[in-house]
């Protein structure tokens, strides 16, 4: 595979996320691939259970995140994904912010991955198809408040990863994995789908589907729901996105994503924005 059709696959996929996606296709051996991330994620209602209700104020969170990807051999390559996060859901009035809501702020949970590619499009397979497994380490940040940055449990994950790049331009990938972490939260299955576009040589377009569905929990406000009981939630949701990436220099690009709920359960119907600056280190 040439440089130029790797780092196009690796912007077709790597700048394509609205949520953190993993990518089929691979780094070369002894390349380095780095994304930086900023993503603005904001809220006015929120799901409880399956009915939606206005907040009394907006629920904000700002992330920015890292994600490192090494080629170690021509079928496998490690990954990572870590960030800090900062989420708000603060009542102002006329006197200034009142004791409604919580602002938080922590590490957020890291994701160290291993790939291995089964199948390469790019020496005559019909696809390429890629096998990966994860473990999760729980960030800092705390749990129990409707604006917390994630569950606060570590894990592992497992999912395979296909993708093909047709010669008009075209490409499709998708990913389907089964999530666990330790009790109380619920284990949760998830699914990545994504069509893109090589509108020239350096610039490039996309549309995203991602869902998360959880295997059992509770509703908030339901039957044995408490604050300290928030990670236990079953929580559901399914993200529309858009986005549309430029190759800056033969090695660098950068890309812009707008992401919207579709629906949900126990989640803000939040819409998204991010930036993201990516660069291959061959």
């Amino acid at each position: 595979m040439n440089l130029q059709h790797s780092l196009t696959l690796a912007i077709l996929t790597l700048s394509g996320s609205v949520h953190a996606a993993s990518n089929p296709y691979l780094p070369e051996p002894g390349s380095l691939n780095a994304v930086l991330s900023y993503v603005f994620q904001t809220a006015d209602n929120f799901y409880f259970g399956n009915k939606k209700a206005d907040l009394p104020t907006d629920l904000d969170q700002h992330t920015a995140s890292a994600y490192l990807e090494y080629g170690l051999t021509d079928s496998i390559a490690l990954d990572a994904r870590l960030g800090y996060a900062s989420s708000d859901f603060l009542k102002t009035g006329a006197d200034g912010p009142s004791p409604f809501g919580t602002s938080l702020d922590g590490l957020t949970d890291t994701n160290l991955g291993i790939r291995w590619r089964i199948l390469d499009e790019l020496i005559g397979d019909w696809a390429t198809i890629t096998l990966r497994a994860a473990g999760i380490v729980e960030g800092t940040y705390r749990t129990g408040a409707l604006n917390a940055i994630g569950d606060g449990a570590s894990g592992g994950e497992f999912s395979a990863l296909i993708g093909h790049f047709f010669e008009n331009g075209i490409s499709l990938s998708g990913e389907a994995g089964y999530r666990t972490r330790n009790s109380p939260v619920p284990d949760e299955f998830f699914a990545n789908l994504r069509a893109g576009y090589a509108i020239t040589s350096k610039l490039g377009a996309g549309v995203s589907y991602q869902v998360a569905e959880s295997l059992g929990g509770i509703d908030i406000g339901g039957p044995g729901f408490t604050f300290a009981r928030f990670p236990a939630v079953n929580e559901d949701s399914q993200i529309f996105g858009v986005d549309l990436s430029y190759r800056v220099t033969p090695k660098a690009f950068v890309s812009v994503n707008y992401g919207t709920t579709l629906t949900g359960r126990n989640t803000s119907n939040q819409n998204i924005v991010g930036v993201n600056l990516g660069y291959n280190f061959f």
